[in-house]
């Protein structure tokens, strides 16, 4: 039965390495990052094989962020697969997802996010832009799904909590505790704010740095 997380993860590869060949081209090669906040973080993703632009030479990095750019940024960050998990046949994506074929250059990487429990809706379109508060969860379910790290048991008051999707608060609250985003000058987190390419690159960086910090910290 392993077998089929086995091909499932091999024919990720290969599409993935069809569409975004890895280490073919220098992570400097974007050339419009040069006004972006997040050049260093983009570039260092990229060099690590964890981040790919739109074409060879463009990031886009003030083009909305789409699900399905977002749920491949997390799933290949975070390095969720099905190595763990049994099949009696390969999964698909058009049985899980309602908007999305199997054929789908972004299949794999929703197919690994169902199977490793983040809350991806079922009839989600993946050409609908990410808020900051849809990122910022599925963000942080990624990440805790590579270990339980001890938490500081603190509320971080927000000025505009009132805002956010209630099944998101507590998702936000530990991604503030776990320093993979922030608010504003005003104590806000604008949950309902479209992220931008380059933001999410950002907060992508923020927790790769936060799991590599801590691996000696992981609970087992």
């Amino acid at each position: 039965m392993k077998k089929w997380a086995g091909i499932a993860m091999m024919a990720a590869l290969l599409s993935s390495t069809m569409l975004y060949p890895k280490h073919t081209f220098a992570a400097d090669s974007f050339k419009d990052l040069t006004t972006s906040a997040y050049k260093t973080q983009i570039e260092a993703l990229h060099n690590k094989g964890i981040l790919h632009g739109m074409n060879q030479q463009e990031f886009k990095p003030q083009a909305e962020l789409t699900y399905a750019q977002g749920i491949q940024m997390i799933v290949d960050s975070m390095q969720l697969s099905l190595a763990s998990i049994d099949f009696n046949k390969a999964p698909e994506a058009k049985a899980l997802f309602s908007n999305i074929s199997n054929d789908a250059w972004f299949a794999q990487a929703f197919i690994n996010g169902h199977y490793n429990g983040l809350d991806i809706p079922a009839d989600i379109d993946p050409q609908k832009p990410m808020m900051k508060e849809q990122f910022t969860h599925l963000l942080v379910q990624a990440l805790e799904k590579t270990g339980e790290y001890p938490l500081i048991k603190i509320f971080i008051q927000i000025h505009d909590e009132q805002d956010i999707t209630p099944p998101y608060q507590g998702t936000i609250q530990r991604s503030l505790i776990y320093k993979i985003t922030s608010l504003d000058e005003n104590q806000n987190f604008n949950p309902q704010h479209v992220m931008k390419r380059d933001e999410a690159a950002a907060m992508v960086f923020d927790a790769v740095q936060f799991v590599e910090s801590h691996k000696d910290k992981v609970i087992k």
